[in-house]
């Protein structure tokens, strides 16, 4: 025990010591409280009032002050506005004599920290229904989603569930039930036995008011035994297109035609495209390899497989993936398919992978190849991006305009484009990445070489040509020849740089001197034209090239511009040129804006972007203006100091050059 002596000198101590924990305990705790946050609950947050109105009482729980946000419905009044501590907020409707049914949101708020319940009140209607579109149904034994369409003015929260087993030793395959506005969703699990299972569903709502009314409907769902699933439903390729990335548990299947057998090498290798009579497209890829023969018409089963993307030239596409043979129902040839034969201007987006064929097309520079690069880039590592496809622009009868895309691994890529016109057949796609800068809305890919169905021969074509500079090495002129005369047209016709000091075989400022252009159908291994291109070191805002002295008299069709161009890159912050407009003027003094377009740099060493291996090809479609005039005048204005780069152009000594101009007209 302890000594008596020292138990009374502790003893103080000890009380007091007791005495400051408590003290602070209480201090604790009352701070604690002082501290402590909103707390609110609300019984019911999606209320549901019957036609006939009243009163209704919702319970409020909390441990502060709370009120009622603005309610905007004059049907709807509230008899207190707020409250302390627990209670009840009560309101009152007025009858609802309409069809539908009636809602209004507000907010239950605590007044301090503001912690909020939303509250949505729903009156029913005078006259309530519920009808399911469906009352049967027969299912496969696999795991499926099923949704049925259901028609109500009853609000989804105030619909009550109930699933009937007709064995109950076989129940709970039914799973993850849902009302939604207009739908009833709901899952079944594998069935693993051998033999079928059937469910019932019910629909209802009880509160109706009036003992002699039901609102209820049923759908009664059979399952098949294991591996009995019944035959796919067919479905078209809008329902298909618009289902989510990821699984398909639906037993659907779509017939259409194979567009494409997944083996062009002008398009991402191993994507098979199905194509309804709608040209609308699928497009799906196999582990295997699948084998169809071009339109073959086939029944593809979609059930299991996997929708997913992929992108291609900046463009993302929607791809079923986990197709193999046995998604193959069945497959025929079939001769009377043929591709929609179209207009340019009748491209929409519902043709994305299809193919289709254009009408009355013509290519807008008939020179070259169907890839004009230089040759050598096409072998560089550095290079992959500049020269993985080529657009060769196109036109139509009717003024359309869009690019032809050949990739570089095409074997027939290095042929001579035809000369005529006629018909085109291709892959509707999107270029969005490209080292040749904005390619248009669409652009089609040709996935095989009879796909070009154009007269070789310029005579057989809708067009004619007015004026064109399209040089072979040209030599042998003095130094400071004022003009080269177009290859085509009126003899006086000139194609100069502003402030110009004429034509020079070396670089020289202000001067045009003829260097390399490309193209593709040169026999050998080089693509390259030596002095057949204008090249000038001498560019600002306010520069440009200028085409004059060329008259349209007699002439009322339609005018069109092609140019080739491209600026040099470099490695510095410098370069050629980037921003132009294409303008037009009778008189040489009032010029009229056509249209803007970019430039990309040449290929520099160890430059990826913004380069190309050659140059691009534009075409426009001219003004009515310029029709039957005796003189008519086009420039290509740079329009600031930005080089291809996006740093600032080198003043003097950036470079753009110009490898063909012409201007054609229809017959």
């Amino acid at each position: 025990m302890l000594n008596k002596k020292y138990y009374k000198q502790i003893l103080p101590s000890v009380f007091s010591v007791a005495s400051i924990l408590l003290f602070l305990a209480t201090i604790i705790g009352c701070s604690k409280e002082i501290e402590m946050a909103d707390t609110l609950e609300v019984s019911n947050v999606n209320p549901v009032v019957k036609a006939d109105g009243g009163s209704i009482s919702i319970e409020v729980s909390s441990n502060t002050s709370w009120k009622v946000g603005e309610i905007e419905a004059a049907w709807l009044k509230v008899e207190n506005t707020g409250g302390t501590g627990d209670g009840q907020l009560r309101l009152s409707c007025d009858e609802n004599d309409a069809v539908q049914a009636r809602s209004v949101e507000f907010f239950i708020v605590t007044v301090k920290d503001g912690k909020y319940h939303k509250i949505k009140l729903t009156q029913l209607s005078s006259d309530p229904f519920l009808t399911l579109e469906e009352n049967e149904m027969e299912v496969g034994s696999r795991p499926r989603n099923h949704e049925i369409k259901l028609n109500s003015n009853i609000p989804s929260e105030a619909i009550a569930v109930e699933i009937i087993y007709e064995k109950e030793e076989s129940s709970g395959w039914v799973v993850g039930v849902s009302v939604e506005q207009e739908a009833l969703k709901f899952q079944t699990t594998r069935n693993t036995l051998d033999e079928e299972r059937v469910a019932t569903v019910i629909l209802s709502y009880e509160d109706t008011g009036d003992e002699d009314i039901e609102v209820w409907d049923k759908i009664f769902v059979t399952q098949m035994a294991a591996g009995n699933d019944g035959p796919p439903e067919q479905k078209d390729f809008g329902y298909v297109n618009g289902l989510s990335l990821g699984g398909i548990d639906e037993n659907i299947s779509v017939i259409g035609n194979i567009v494409s057998t997944g083996t062009s090498k002008n398009f991402r290798n191993n994507t098979y495209i199905i194509q309804d009579e709608n040209s609308r497209a699928i497009a799906f890829e196999s582990a295997e390899n699948l084998t169809f023969n071009k339109y073959d018409k086939v029944h593809l089963l979609l059930d299991g497989a996997q929708i997913a993307s992929f992108k291609d030239c900046g463009a993302e596409y929607r791809i079923i993936k986990g197709i193999n043979a046995a998604n193959v129902l069945t497959r025929e040839a079939d001769l009377s398919f043929a591709p929609h034969r179209l207009y340019m201007s009748d491209l929409t987006e519902d043709h994305l992978l299809s193919v289709v064929t254009l009408k009355d097309v013509e290519f807008a520079m008939p020179h070259g190849g169907y890839t004009n690069f230089h040759e050598f880039y096409v072998t560089q590592s550095y290079a992959d991006y500049a020269t993985r496809h080529y657009p060769a622009p196109i036109r139509d009868i009717q003024g359309g305009t869009m690019y032809l895309i050949t990739n570089r691994d095409v074997e027939y890529r290095r042929k001579s484009v035809p000369k005529g016109a006629g018909t085109l057949t291709g892959l509707v796609v999107k270029i969005t990445e490209s080292a040749y800068g904005n390619l248009g809305q669409y652009a089609i890919r040709h996935l095989d070489e009879s796909d070009i169905a154009i007269n070789p021969n310029r005579a057989n074509g809708f067009s004619n040509v007015l004026v064109e500079w399209e040089f072979q090495p040209t030599t042998g002129f003095p130094n400071g020849t004022p003009n080269l005369p177009p290859t085509t047209g009126p003899a006086n016709a000139t194609l100069q740089k502003d402030n110009g000091t004429g034509f020079y075989a070396g670089n020289t400022l202000n001067g045009i001197y003829l260097i390399d252009k490309y193209r593709g159908d040169k026999p050998g291994a080089n693509t390259i034209i030596a002095n057949s291109s204008y090249n000038v070191n001498s560019w600002g805002a306010g520069r440009y090239w200028i085409m004059d002295n060329v008259s349209t008299l007699g002439i009322t069709s339609s005018l069109s511009l092609q140019f080739e161009a491209v600026s040099i890159s470099s490695t510095g912050t410098g370069g050629g040129p980037r921003d132009f407009m294409v303008e037009y003027s009778l008189d040489g003094d009032n010029w009229n804006q056509i249209v803007a377009y970019q430039l990309s740099g040449q290929i520099a060493a160890n430059q990826v972007q913004n380069v190309t291996a050659g140059l691009k090809v534009f075409t426009y479609n001219l003004p009515d203006e310029l029709l039957n005039k005796p003189n008519i005048k086009i420039r290509l204005l740079n329009t600031n100091n930005t080089s291809v780069n996006g740093g600032s152009i080198a003043i003097p000594g950036s470079t753009s050059r110009l490898g063909h101009f012409s201007i054609r007209y229809n017959k």
